[in-house]
């Protein structure tokens, strides 16, 4: 009797678990899709992705993708998000309003070689820009430009643009802090998990003027590339990261990007990426860094500011912990890859001055002609 109990009592379990497991992957099923359209080019993600996408066309058909969106906006609202799109309600992967998703399948005479995966709503791309030698490595501390001159008495509008390396860390002090710099008026267009080298998982292209509204900033302020270490498709071409093929590309990407955000002569001040713990991914944003300094110095809107001077040790490389107001501290999230709201203190005590400089003080009277001082 008391071997049936234990056996029906795991029996019950197990099918307990398995009816977990089934109504996470139902309700999760955009997460997976999006996880799976996230992975490198490789073994893994052509085998994950037919699956997440069978499983998200599916139930996308049965209606609970629409519960779950509601469910995200509402999640959203209440702060448990840094998605600035999700409290309106906005849907901004790049499935958004699709019931039907394909994606790339390898061609059987051309090794290599895929067809480009195709949007839901697909974006007609401009002509790409003209690509220009790499620069040398960007410098360990930059020097602030001159604000543009602003309309006086306007708030100086500012927009926080990027993926988490912004959402994470900058904007969460930036914003803490603003009450502090009422002349200041922060706008959010960020988005975590995003990035410039895969423009069919998240088109900025689409989603940036969607997030920015009717908002017209006077500066841009963006932290871009953590998540661009990665070969991509362009083309029906398949890219390693690192090619001489992917350097083209992505520098047209981040050009493009940039031209978006400049547009109407809008002040871009490009933050870098800080260095990584990982040897292995530090490399890789060293070369994501170095195109995008390469993109910034020729464009007459933007410009270049350094983190790893403020945020890495005197030669740049990794730290941990480090002083912030007289008092060790950690300076880097546990990830080894974002910023902790110590660590970013050390950029935006920089930046909030620069954009709210102090009023000049007043001359005083003329002296009397003939009076002594």
């Amino acid at each position: 009797m008391s071997h049936t109990r234990r056996s029906s009592t795991l029996t019950q379990l197990a099918a307990a678990m398995v009816a977990f497991a089934v109504c996470a992957a139902l309700l999760e099923s955009g997460g997976l899709f999006d996880w799976a359209t996230r992975l490198d080019l490789g073994p893994l993600r052509t085998l994950a992705l037919p699956v997440a996408t069978g499983l998200h066309n599916a139930v996308a058909r049965t209606g609970l993708e629409a519960v779950r969106a509601k469910s995200i906006t509402a999640l959203a609202r209440a702060g448990w998000s840094d998605d600035p799109a999700a409290a309106e309600g906005e849907t901004t992967t790049a499935d958004s309003g699709a019931t039907t998703v394909t994606i790339p399948v390898p061609s059987p005479t051309k090794p290599g070689v895929v067809p480009e995966t195709k949007l839901a709503t697909p974006v007609a791309p401009g002509p790409p820009p003209p690509t220009v030698p790499l620069a040398g490595d960007p410098p360990l501390l930059s020097v602030l430009p001159a604000l543009q001159a602003k309309a006086q008495g306007k708030p100086l509008v500012v927009a926080l643009a990027g993926d988490s390396m912004m959402a994470v860390g900058l904007a969460e002090t930036l914003l803490r802090q603003s009450t502090k710099y009422p002349n200041i008026k922060f706008v959010k267009v960020f988005k975590s998990g995003t990035g410039l080298a895969r423009p069919e998982v998240f088109s900025w292209a689409r989603e940036y003027p969607a997030m920015l509204g009717a908002a017209k900033p006077d500066i841009v302020l963006v932290a871009i590339g953590a998540n661009d270490g990665q070969g991509f498709v362009d083309n029906g071409v398949t890219y390693p990261f690192g090619s001489d093929g992917w350097k083209t590309v992505y520098q047209q990407r981040v050009a493009a990007y940039l031209g978006m955000i400049s547009a109407g002569n809008t002040q871009v001040l490009w933050l870098s990426l800080p260095p990584m713990k990982s040897e292995t991914y530090g490399s890789k944003i060293k070369l994501v860094n170095r195109i995008a300094y390469t993109v910034v110095g020729s464009n007459p809107e933007a410009s270049w500011y350094s983190t790893a001077g403020l945020i890495g040790n005197a030669d740049g490389s990794f730290r941990d912990f480090g002083a912030v107001g007289g008092k060790q501290t950690r300076l880097r999230a546990a990830d080894g890859i974002h910023m902790s709201v110590d660590g970013a203190s050390l950029i935006t005590d920089k930046l909030l001055p620069w954009l709210s400089p102090p009023a000049p003080t007043p001359a005083g009277p003329a002296p009397a002609q003939g009076a002594h001082p």
